[in-house]
């Protein structure tokens, strides 16, 4: 059997897209059900692992950050724990993207994420690699490219999955979370109101937390409005990592070996985006990838 190096891994995202009806590129949301209020930045659609530079995220949302939860180099029936990457930051370099962009290039929940260049910054060693939708054209335009090759990277449907996403997170009932929302955010807004001196900061974000919770409560009074229903779902990936590969430190020290990294030899990642919440725009990850070891 060949050694591979398999890691673990897990965590909240932040995910600010506009949803339908609205337009893929629609940069506040107007007939959806996501937006952005007040002095917040404009929707991105970015998929951040990790909390972008300059940037804060909404009150209430649960902390940011994808990490190795564990990772073991694996041969025949044994396991060698490999300390140097558990609990390492991952990111997706890039500002990546869901790509379906309103079912011109895929159907909704089949959409790739473009560009997927990861990248982990483990103690005394870092991977990266990509994973371009064709191997000898990485900078092809994603609308150029067929959907049957969109669909080979792309998830696998939009899949009603609660007892994956409550094992994974601990999230049994959404419209309690929703529920629990607006009694923190109501909170909040009587501090800011109870200000005697309130400044202009203090208006926009008393109008951010109000626009909030006139959206939750439009969950909370029909849970299966996608406020609710939404963070049930997950969309499933799982592809192969063909694309340029670096690694950097002492891959006997804290690997345990050489992996390796060429263009026959790829990284195989699999993992699911769910528990979406669309007044935090966040979701979770969970998955794994596995890297195989030179012999």
């Amino acid at each position: 059997m060949t050694a591979k190096l398999i890691m673990q891994f897990g965590g909240w995202i932040l995910m600010r897209l506009a949803t339908d009806p609205d337009p893929t590129d629609e940069p506040r949301g107007v007939s959806g059900y996501s937006f952005a209020f007040g002095d917040e930045p404009d929707l991105d659609r970015v998929i951040s692992f990790q909390v972008p530079a300059h940037f804060k995220p909404r009150s209430h949302t649960f902390p940011i950050g994808v990490r190795v939860r564990r990772a073991v180099r694996q041969e025949d029936q044994t396991e060698k724990r490999l300390p140097a990457l558990e609990g390492a930051p991952m990111e997706l370099l890039g500002k990546p993207r869901l790509e379906n962009r309103n079912w011109t290039l895929t159907p909704a929940g089949f959409e790739p994420i473009v560009p997927f260049d990861l990248r982990i910054n483990g103690k005394g060693i870092t991977l990266r690699r990509r994973a371009p939708l064709i191997a000898d054209q990485p900078d092809k335009p994603v609308w150029e490219i067929s959907e049957s090759i969109l669909q080979q990277f792309g998830a696998v449907g939009v899949l009603y999955e609660p007892a994956t996403i409550g094992n994974a997170t601990g999230i049994w009932d959404s419209l309690q979370v929703a529920v629990d929302r607006v009694k923190a955010l109501e909170k909040d807004l009587a501090k800011l109101e109870a200000k005697k001196k309130r400044t202009a900061a203090d208006e926009v974000a008393a109008t951010i937390i109000r626009a909030r919770i006139a959206q939750l409560n439009i969950g909370i009074a029909d849970p299966s409005d996608r406020r609710i229903a939404a963070r049930y779902y997950v969309e499933r990936f799982n592809f192969p990592m063909q694309g340029e590969a670096e690694v950097q430190g002492d891959q006997q020290k804290t690997l345990g070996g050489t992996i390796l990294s060429d263009a026959k030899n790829p990284w195989q990642i699999g993992f699911w985006i769910g528990a979406w919440d669309p007044d935090a725009l966040s979701a979770y990850v969970l998955g794994a990838l596995e890297i195989p070891y030179a012999s």
